[in-house]
Order: structure tokens, then sequence, then C-alpha cells
């Protein structure tokens, strides 16, 4: 249940913006590989699900977010295996053909730096019945955001008149697509994209684009991150997670943000959020940054090293 933001810059070509939303502390890391075919692969990989996207080195990024209205027939690792392989791939169109003819299913934005591939595609049960799937070029001029209903595809997704359940998440869905498609619009930059998807833009944190957890296995923003294939960097800020980063100056290059943002916008209603941890070698580098799981709320002075406030 969550939310990716396309929108195209001059000097930055495509840029994807996700806010990532679990109901639970998930355990996460983000790695980069070396591949034969398309020099460097870095991903996201989620502990307990198996799911993975992320970017490989001078082509495309590929991020998702789901339609699947039965949360229970989600096959994340399934999906995060297909994507991997579709990374290795050198380009966006074999990387789409591949994941249309496996039956991926959600949207998948697949942007390299002067082009962007949308892809909307549903399914019914676990044997993927009835699989359709729309593929478009998406425009420069257009920001796209998407969440966790149909567009193109109205039957996908959640929907109106299942069960109670399914009502709100549907109302959610509109609801933050909304939102954030009103907040990216005024975004001037890459990293400011996560500024704007941060917002308190409604009293209801369930309905808003960033998502605060007011009762257990709620719906959270976990953490949220920024693909930009152009320059070949992920920029992650971890929130409510367990993350392993691990620094390198090879191909793809990652940047690491405090939360100092969304400690001032949400503090008190932040419950797990995370204490970066920077780890140096016998050098004195950074080769990986950690976040630690704090059950209690933190002042912002005891939240960051002194090297990060």
């Amino acid at each position: 249940m969550c939310i990716i933001a396309a929108k195209y810059f001059k000097s930055h070509g495509w840029v994807l913006a996700k806010n990532r939303d679990q109901d639970y502390v998930s355990r996460v890391s983000f790695l980069d590989e070396p591949h034969k075919d398309v020099d460097e692969v870095m991903v996201l990989y989620d502990h307990d699900t198996g799911y993975k996207e992320g970017m490989n080195h001078g082509r495309f990024a590929i991020a998702t977010t789901s339609l699947t209205p039965n949360l229970s027939d989600e096959t994340d690792k399934e999906d995060g295996e297909l994507i991997e392989r579709a990374l290795g791939m050198k380009s966006q169109e074999q990387a789409a053909k591949y994941l249309i003819q496996k039956k991926l299913t959600g949207f998948i934005f697949i942007a390299s730096p002067e082009k962007l591939i949308l892809i909307e595609a549903g399914a019914k049960g676990k044997n993927k019945e009835g699989y359709e799937s729309k593929m478009t070029i998406v425009p420069k001029t257009e920001i796209v955001v998407r969440t966790n209903h149909g567009i193109q595809i109205p039957w996908a997704g959640f929907q109106y008149g299942v069960n109670e359940k399914q009502d709100i998440w549907r109302k959610s869905s509109e609801m933050r697509k909304g939102l954030a498609e009103k907040a990216v619009k005024n975004s001037t930059s890459a990293e400011s994209m996560l500024e704007c998807m941060a917002r308190k833009m409604h009293d209801d944190l369930q309905m808003n684009q960033f998502r605060v957890e007011l009762k257990p296995r709620q719906m959270r923003t976990i953490f949220q991150w920024v693909l930009i294939p152009k320059e070949s960097l992920a920029i992650i800020r971890p929130v409510q997670c367990i993350t392993k980063v691990r620094i390198t100056k090879e191909m793809i290059s990652v940047k690491v943000l405090d939360n100092k943002i969304l400690k001032k916008i949400y503090d008190g209603k932040l419950r797990h959020f995370c204490k970066m941890v920077p780890i140096t070698d016998n050098n004195g580098h950074e080769v990986e940054i950690k976040t630690i799981r704090t059950e209690q709320f933190l002042s912002f002075a005891n939240f960051l090293s002194d090297k990060y406030r």
C-alpha cells in the first residue's frame, strides 16, 4: 500500500519517488552487486517478504506499488525475483516485455533518464486468472502518481462495496493519490520530492500521503526513497524500519537522509522511529549505515550521532 510519484526534471531526467507503507516494522537492506550485463545493480531487499526493486547502472530503475485487493494473495518474493531479473536486462523495453510475460501485477514504473514506461496490470486470484495489462509511455510534461486502485483497469486494486475494510482502503488510496499529486507538483528537485511526500496534508494520518500508525497493525510509512537513473543515484530516508545500507564508491551512489523533517512534523506520533548509526572502516571511512528501532520517543538531540546533526 505504497505511493509512487514520477516527475521529469531537465537537470535530473525522470525521477521516481516512493513512500513504502507496511503494517509491520520491516527489516530492509539496500545493497549493490556487480552484474555482467549492466555493470551493477542496486536493490532494496525486504527480508520479511523477499520483495526487491531498484536500479541498474546508467540504464533504468524499477519500482512498483500493489494492485492486489486481497493482501493474502500478494507474492512479494516471486515479484521481487522477477524485478531483480528485469534489472539485469539492457533495455527498458526488454524489461517491460519480460514483466508482462511473467504476469507481474501492480503499477510498474520503469524509468530511464529520458523515458518513463508505466505498466498497469491486474489479475484475479493466486493463479492470476484474467491477467490484463496496459503499457503507456508517459510524456515528460506529466506528473504521475499511483497508489493502490486501478486507473486504466478499473476492476484492479481496492474496490468499494466488497467489505468495510476495502471501503476504507479504497478511500485512503484515492485520498493519498490526490494529496501526493498536489504536493509533488511543487517539488523543484529530486530530493525535494521526498520532502513534499512527507507533508502532513490530512488530519487523519491513515488518509495522509505519509502514513502514521495510530494503533497496532495499521499501515505506516517505513521509509522513503528516490531513484535517479541519470545520476545512478538513490536517496534513502529510513523512518520506521531496521535498515542496512552498504556504502560503496562504485557505479551506483547512495545518499542517506536523516529524518529531522519527519521528527518535527510528526513529533510524538511516530512509533518504532529509527536511529541511524554510521559504521566506519579502519581508515575512518563510512562503509555502512544501520538503523536501530527505538520503542520510546527520542528527543532530536539524542536521535542522530554528532556527525549527522
